[in-house]
């Protein structure tokens, strides 16, 4: 029963790895994708819409609102507060509140770290577990 138990904690852990792995590989690639999209900072002012905040902003004589990009929270200010935001040049609809995207790179090193860290563990615990099994046998010469 210890056994079923041991190898199934490891297939969860080795899941749980890959997917660590795969959400910091996603937001690697976010991170590369959008770091040298043209960005340019523009004042919006911040508004309540329905039950969400959105930014209402204008670039290039059109008014948008939208909310910004990697906002999960919603905690980019006040109602009626003015804010500054930085809207991509491809798509005006996509709009920042930083300028540069080094939080992505910050998430995605750690969750890939952990990811390999977890790898490391169930490598070496297998390693260390198979070499305690070679010892263990009695050797007959």
């Amino acid at each position: 029963m210890t056994k079923i138990l041991q190898r199934l904690s490891r297939i969860v852990l080795a899941v749980f790895a890959l997917i660590l792995l795969f959400i910091g590989g996603m937001n690697c690639q976010r991170y590369l994708t959008e770091r040298h999209d043209p960005k340019t900072a523009v004042s919006g002012q911040v508004i309540k819409s329905a039950s969400t905040k959105l930014v209402r902003y204008q670039f290039k004589s059109v008014t948008y609102e939208q909310v910004p990009v990697r906002n999960i929270t919603q905690t980019f200010g006040k109602v009626g507060e003015q804010v500054t935001v930085y809207v991509n040049h491809h798509n005006p609809k996509k709009i920042y509140m930083k300028k540069n995207a080094t939080s992505l790179l910050i998430i995605s090193s750690v969750l890939i770290g952990w990811a390999i860290l977890i790898g490391l563990v169930l490598f070496f615990e297998y390693w260390f577990i198979h070499r305690l099994k070679v010892m263990s046998e009695p050797t007959t010469k």
